[in-house]
């Protein structure tokens, strides 16, 4: 009897770790839900003349951050870049220049804007707290001007609210995710949802996927139906929902399945590079020392399942 009362009180006693274990794992599982969880993602511009293009950046270091490859093409020469930090209704712009003599943008030198995806991958150089900054207040209209503003007049509102303040000293110094490594052996279904943070005009709205992701280990890519990625949104950090960066976005495709000559259905898929071994090489060689800086974790075994060795991916991009 006295055994049996022992076993009951260590159970007792047990019970709320194994709890707060439970909720611990859960509240791991269901990271970057919120718009502060993707803090380490910024709308920018560049601008070469009187061509624009205006896409996203993940910062993965102090100084570096990643983006697709198409987005910076228009800076061959030379460009300016500005990042825009804040989402509210005054915001700061970091600016820098890029040149052949002084660059600090690095595109993938295997990229081919006729082959989409593969390799579509940026770094830019920018140090957010040392870069020079230009202040303004948005205008409701669009299309027109933004208002700009002193560095006085920009402290002044961020002492009057306290949350634009906060956004804006997380912006500067967010957490960083680490970067998922992929290996070159496998097929792999991933065994985690996905989430992508869209940004237009500073608003800030998370796009979360619920269909299955496949990585096609030949091509380096990931695919799945796609959930709300658009034109404007390409270089966002994929994050996992356990808060790993899986790549950048980079396209969406539409394909329509025919039966015959009748047209059946129309889908369409969104696709982004992943870090295996070309692209970490690639990252490594232009960051050179800061690429130590990196948190990396392995795709397997822990954020994969393997798929059948008789896995046949959906010709993205059939073969001519």
């Amino acid at each position: 009897m006295r055994r049996k009362f022992l076993l009951f009180l260590i159970c007792l006693v047990a019970l709320p770790a194994l709890a707060e274990v439970s909720v611990l794992f859960v509240k791991e599982e269901n990271k970057n839900t919120k718009k502060e969880d993707f803090y380490h993602t910024f709308e920018y511009y560049v601008s070469a003349g009187n061509k624009h293009s205006k896409c996203q950046a993940t910062r993965i270091t102090s100084q570096w951050f990643i983006t697709a490859a198409h987005c910076v093409e228009l800076c061959a020469k030379e460009c300016t870049l500005q990042v825009d930090l804040l989402e509210q209704p005054v915001s700061a712009l970091v600016e820098a220049k890029h040149s052949a003599k002084k660059p600090i943008i690095f595109v993938h030198p295997a990229y081919n804007p006729k082959k989409k995806v593969t390799a579509d991958l940026a770094l830019f150089r920018l140090d957010l707290n040392r870069a020079s900054k230009t202040y303004y207040m948005r205008t409701a209209d669009q299309n027109a001007p933004n208002i700009e503003i002193s560095e006085k007049q920009f402290a002044q509102w961020l002492d009057k609210h306290r949350r634009a303040k906060s956004q804006y000293l997380h912006a500067l110094s967010p957490q960083m995710p680490p970067l998922v490594v992929f290996d070159d052996r496998n097929n792999y279904e991933l065994d985690r949802k996905i989430s992508v943070i869209s940004i237009f005009g500073g608003r800030r709205n998370i796009k979360a996927n619920p269909n299955p992701v496949y990585c096609v280990k030949k091509e380096g890519y990931c695919y799945t139906k796609n959930f709300g990625v658009r034109r404007g949104m390409s270089g966002s950090g994929v994050i996992t929902n356990t808060g790993e960066l899986l790549g950048i976005v980079s396209a969406y495709v539409g394909l329509d399945w025919f039966k015959g000559e009748e047209k059946k259905a129309h889908q369409e898929f969104f696709l982004f590079p992943i870090f295996n071994d070309n692209i970490l090489a690639f990252i490594q060689e232009v960051m050179g020392n800061d690429f130590a800086k990196i948190s990396q974790q392995d795709a397997y075994p822990y954020l994969v399942k393997k798929l059948r060795a008789d896995f046949v991916p959906v010709q993205v991009f059939p073969k001519k």
